[in-house]
C-alpha cells in the first residue's frame, strides 16, 4: 500500500507540474507560444523540420573541439518562432552542435507567437528578429546570433566565447 501511494504521490506532482504550451494557429497550422524545451520539438509537425534539420547539419570537427572545452561554462537561451523558417532551420543546428560537443545544460527557449514585437520575453531580452541565440556566462549576456550566424553556427558560438563577435544586425 506504501508503494502504491508513493507512486501516486509521484505521478501526481510530476503532471501537475508539467506545463502544456500554448498554441496558436498561423496560416493554418498550429505553433507553440510560450518557454519550452527540446522535448516540444519532438511532437508531431515540429519533428518533421526538426528532426530533418538536425540530421542533415554537417558539423565542423575543428570548431567543435574548440569549443568543447569551454562551452559549458556558458547558458544558451533561445527566442524562436516555429512559424518562422530560420528558426525552424538553425535551431535543429544549434542542437546538433550543443549535441556533439556534449553541451550538459539544457537551454531555455521561448517560442513567440507570430505577432511577438510585445511578447513579454522579446521585450526583455531586445529581441528584434527570430530565431535569437543568446549566450550569457552566469547571468550577464557574452552575445548573441540574430536571426542567422555570420559563419556558423559553430563557429559563432566560438567567436562569442573568445569576445570577437558582433552580428551585423546588432546595434
Amino acid at each position: 500500500m506504501k508503494n502504491f501511494f508513493l507512486i501516486y504521490v509521484i505521478l501526481f506532482f510530476s503532471c501537475g507540474s508539467h506545463k502544456k504550451l500554448e498554441t496558436e494557429i498561423y496560416k493554418g497550422k498550429e505553433i507553440l507560444v510560450g518557454k519550452t524545451d527540446r522535448k516540444a520539438f519532438q511532437q508531431k509537425y515540429y519533428n518533421e523540420w526538426f528532426d530533418a534539420n538536425y540530421r542533415d547539419y554537417r558539423t565542423n570537427g575543428e570548431v567543435l573541439k574548440k569549443l568543447r572545452q569551454k562551452i559549458n561554462q556558458y547558458d544558451i537561451k533561445i527566442v524562436m518562432g516555429t512559424w518562422c523558417g530560420d528558426s525552424r532551420l538553425y535551431v535543429p543546428f544549434l542542437y546538433k552542435v550543443l549535441d556533439e560537443v556534449d553541451y550538459e545544460k539544457e537551454p531555455v527557449v521561448y517560442c513567440v507567437p507570430r505577432d511577438y514585437k510585445n511578447y513579454k520575453p522579446v521585450l526583455k531580452d531586445n529581441i528584434i528578429r527570430v530565431p535569437t541565440i543568446i549566450v550569457l556566462k552566469g547571468k550577464k549576456e557574452v552575445g548573441r546570433i540574430i536571426e542567422y550566424p555570420m559563419q556558423s553556427i559553430e563557429e559563432d558560438l566560438w567567436q562569442i566565447i573568445k569576445g570577437n563577435y558582433k552580428h551585423e544586425l546588432q546595434n
